[in-house]
């Protein structure tokens, strides 16, 4: 004859361990509570960023690399903005993404190629307010025809203004 055993409450014997956990647990609980919602204070509220556009005939450009003189064909790949509306402005970070190409007929070593972007702010009669021009050396990894480099920089548009991007300098 066997007799079923049950325990009506089955944590009654791990009691001793759990009282201890059982006062620190509302703690714990408070404790996580506020640093989840002090992490939220820091945050910045994002809000839609101006027009971020390439300008006509800008969109692509060629450049010769430093170590082998091959020309390299350079085009955007996808642009993206993250901004925070402040009182007159909106403070606009923008990463654009480049697509590279290179001929290797002529070598396939590492190429150094200097990338020249434009960034203008333009108003609401088409006048350029704001220039800036942002130049980087970016690489061919060896044995590799495509790069894939990324131009990471933060503007201050003025409320009623766009943004305009061109590769290459622009001219004075």
């Amino acid at each position: 004859m066997t007799k079923d055993m049950k325990i009506s409450k089955p944590w009654a014997r791990f009691g001793h361990c759990l009282k201890p956990v059982s006062f620190l647990s509302p703690v714990v609980m408070l404790g996580v509570a506020l640093s989840l919602a002090g992490c939220s204070a820091f945050e910045p509220e994002y809000s839609e960023c101006p027009s971020i556009t390439a300008a006509l005939g800008g969109e692509q450009t060629f450049a010769k690399g430093q170590n082998l003189g091959q020309i390299a064909s350079i085009r955007f790949n996808g642009t993206y903005g993250q901004c925070v509306q402040k009182s007159g402005y909106t403070d606009t970070d923008i990463t654009v993404h480049l697509l590279m190409e290179r001929d290797m007929r002529t070598g396939a070593n590492i190429e150094a190629v200097d990338v020249h972007l434009t960034a203008a702010i333009i108003d609401s009669d088409d006048q350029v307010t704001t220039r800036k021009v942002i130049t980087e050396e970016v690489f061919f990894s060896s044995g590799l025809d495509r790069s894939f480099p990324t131009f990471d920089f933060n503007l201050d548009v003025p409320d009623g203004h766009r943004v305009l991007l061109g590769l290459g300098r622009a001219a004075q």
